[in-house]
Order: C-alpha cells, then structure tokens, then sequence
C-alpha cells in the first residue's frame, strides 16, 4: 500500500505539470473533494458540534494552510519541473521539526540541525546548477512551509482526522472559487484537465487520506517511509508522463534531502 500511495502521489506532479491552468485544476479540485466531504460531515453531524465548536480558529488555521500548500505547489509547476517542485517540497518534515522546536513541543537537538542542513544543500544543489526560475523555486519552498505549519496545527487539535480533513476541504473551495475568479476564469476544459481534475479530487483529497491514515493504524514505520518515497516516485513518473529527464545536479540534491530528512527524523535513536 505504501508503494502506491508513493506512485500516486508522486505521480500528483508531473499531471499537474502537464495539465497547467493551476486555477481550473484547484477550482475541479475542491468543488469534488468539498461535495465529498460534505458527505461525510453529515454521517458524523450529531457529534460534529462538540467536536469543532471550542477548537474552530486551529481549524481554520490548518485549513488555510493546506489550502496555501495547494496553491504554492500547482502554481509552482507553472515554473520549473515537477521533479524538482517534489523534492523541494518534501523538505516539510524537516521544517515541522524546526517549527515543533522552536514552539517548544520537541527540542532541536543536533541530528535535526544537521540534517536540515545536508537537505537544504540538496535544495540548493537542485536549484543553482540548473538555472531553474527563482519563482517557482521560492513557491516550492512556500508551499513546503505551508504544509509544515498545517501539519503542525492539526497534530494540536484533538479531532478525528477524517472530519479534520473533510473540514479542510470545505474551508479550500471558497478561496478555490475567489482564485479561479481572480486569474480570469473561462478556460477551455480539455480531457488533460478532466484528469487532473479527477486525480486531485477524488484521489488526491480523499482516497489517498485514507489510505494514508489507514496505513498510519497498520504501521508508522511504514507510513514514514513515504517521505522517502514519493519525491523518487516523481522523478520516476515525471519521465514517461511529462518527458522530463532529471540532470544528474537534480539526482545529487534529491540524495542530499532524503540524507538529510533521514537523519533528522533519528535524532531520537
């Protein structure tokens, strides 16, 4: 299960690479995954008021972040490869240890501090030989604070996850549909788009969490190892499904993140 979660996941970059229009992709997005959610709110509405009513500002903090998360990531894609926008953004466990440390729930001891640097080395050895647009590179890294911030919110609220989530799809299709408005709006639907669209609605936003937290109740160890897998996963799908070839810099920084994320992630042993 951990291997197709990578696949799909990494293979989130290259579609969304390929599809462009990030407005029309993010509006399809949150319109499926907010109807879907909207279902399951409903089976749990007789406990949902006690569940959210003394916890709804951490709520809407972490909603608003995924959704910053989003935005960062497909706009991102407009710029540079989805290789690189992968391995950028999988630097996220390493910032929600900076985050956790500098909030004092967890201490920063020396494996995470060298550790974010080998893997922000990694950040810079994908970025500079490569001449790649310093705008999506800092959306890359934008997008990897956001979800690092959101993670880090939503480990603090005592909620079921699966309402956690479909709240935070909810909270995403207003902002959805302002952004859509926003970049203009009317674009043309082709079947690339119906792709994406599907991919990251009803797999990206919902069938994928569950596996995901269904792995999480089987095995963490497990579970972890996608950190690991799914920027490789990109670089992998990125080749047949947007004929992207990753430089051999690329190869050598996405070594120096996962080096860097694993020996972070051990500062406890």
């Amino acid at each position: 299960m951990a291997l197709v979660l990578a696949l799909f996941w990494g293979s989130t970059y290259p579609i969304i690479r390929i599809a462009g229009n990030p407005d029309l992709i993010l509006l399809g997005r949150y319109v499926i995954s907010a109807a879907i959610s909207t279902a399951i709110l409903v089976r749990f509405r007789k406990d949902l008021g006690n569940q959210v009513r003394t916890k709804l500002s951490k709520i809407l903090a972490s909603g608003a972040g995924n959704m910053g998360f989003v935005v960062c990531m497909y706009y991102a894609l407009l710029y540079i490869p989805s290789g690189p926008v992968s391995a950028i953004i999988y630097t996220y466990p390493l910032i929600i240890l900076l985050i956790s440390g500098l909030a004092g729930y967890s201490g920063i001891g020396s494996k995470t501090a060298l550790g974010s640097l080998i893997a922000f080395a990694g950040v810079l050895t994908i970025y500079a030989p490569s001449q790649l647009d310093i705008g999506g590179t800092l959306l890359s890294l934008l997008a990897a604070v956001f979800f690092a911030v959101s993670s880090v919110i939503s480990s603090r609220i005592p909620i079921d996850l699966v309402v956690l989530t479909a709240i935070q799809n909810i909270i995403g299709l207003p902002i959805a549909v302002a952004i859509y408005i926003l970049a203009g709006g009317g674009s043309e639907v082709g079947i690339t788009h119906v792709i994406a669209i599907v991919h990251q609605g009803l797999g990206a936003s919902f069938l994928a969490y569950i596996a995901w937290y269904r792995l999480l109740t089987r095995s963490i160890g497990v579970a972890s190892s996608i950190v690991y897998m799914v920027p490789a996963a990109a670089y992998i799908m990125a080749i047949p499904i947007a004929r992207e070839t990753p430089t051999l810099y690329q190869i050598l920084g996405l070594i120096l993140v996962l080096i860097g994320i694993y020996i972070a992630r051990r500062r406890g042993s």
